[in-house]
């Protein structure tokens, strides 16, 4: 007897949409979360010098474009508010809790 190939459907669990946040009133912002874009982001964090605060801006526009970057920018926050954002927009990449994502840089800035 012939025994056919079990075929997996995943086509529901693939999406193209891009998780969003929001920092204010009509500050929403769509994070790039392609895997193109974060293995080039992984390669600039390992280049990256963690005391240069040009990081966080050059992240900032690779993972929510030029338009966000500018208006954050133009936001003048403090360096715990960019923070905040930055571990808001590793949680939506990888699609966890905010709290998670803090507690993964907590631990990882403890060391």
């Amino acid at each position: 007897m012939l025994k056919l190939s079990k075929v997996y459907d995943i086509s529901a669990k693939l999406t193209n949409e891009r998780p969003k946040i929001k920092l204010g009133e009509g500050k929403v912002y769509e994070v790039d979360n392609r895997k193109n874009t974060i293995l080039l982001m992984q390669q600039k964090l390992e280049k990256a010098d963690i005391d240069d605060l040009n990081f966080l801006d050059e992240a900032i526009e690779m993972l929510l474009g030029e338009k966000a970057a500018k208006e954050i920018d133009e936001m003048d926050l403090s360096i715990a508010n960019y923070q905040t954002i930055f571990i808001t927009i590793m949680a939506a990449i990888q699609e966890i809790e905010y709290e998670q994502a803090e507690a993964m840089f907590r631990k990882a800035t403890d060391l």
